[in-house]
């Protein structure tokens, strides 16, 4: 797949390319596996989103979005953890992370998948962005335990923090 991906350059396909492509990807039966999936998701998605200075078009958005609400998975571990690692994530990069976070289109225990990825990863202001979008979501009961037990084994300096911000988030 990633011999495909680089013969074909889709991370030089325009915007619009992209969402076409999605699209069509999205109506696939089977369904793409979850190591196609992220193959795809770092082609299409990953060095556009790096080279991003300024915000990115409603076009690119949408490609995103309607991936992530079929490909959550992939799009989280193959996004997320390499942005926030990537000493070349600014504020552009992580305004659309915040976005798709926050556009509740992923399926909600993802939430949980992405806070134990994010509180793993060294700590920036970016980072802490990051977590901050995730833990303004709406999130039920279910998930508040679940994150509580992410945070649990965790040994970052915030861990506190981020207890006591999940106890607010229950009342």
């Amino acid at each position: 797949m990633e011999l495909l991906c680089r013969q074909l350059q889709l991370s030089l396909l325009p915007d619009a390319g992209l969402l076409q492509l999605c699209s069509r990807l999205l109506t696939l039966v089977p369904t793409l596996s979850i190591s196609n999936a992220t193959v795809l998701v770092k082609s299409l998605f990953l060095e556009r989103i790096l080279s991003l200075t300024s915000s990115a078009s409603r076009l690119l958005r949408a490609a995103l979005t309607s991936f992530c609400m079929k490909y959550t998975y992939p799009v989280c571990t193959a996004l997320l953890g390499p942005l926030l690692q990537d000493p070349g994530t600014g504020p552009v990069q992580i305004e659309l992370l915040c976005y798709l976070i926050k556009d509740n289109s992923l399926e909600p225990d993802m939430q949980v998948q992405m806070l134990g990825q994010v509180v793993e990863l060294a700590w920036r202001e970016e980072t802490f962005l990051v977590l901050q979008a995730l833990l303004e979501r709406q999130i039920t009961e279910h998930q508040r335990l679940g994150l509580a037990m992410v945070l649990e084994p965790n040994t970052t300096f915030l861990k506190k923090s981020l207890q006591a911000a999940l106890r607010h988030l229950a009342r």
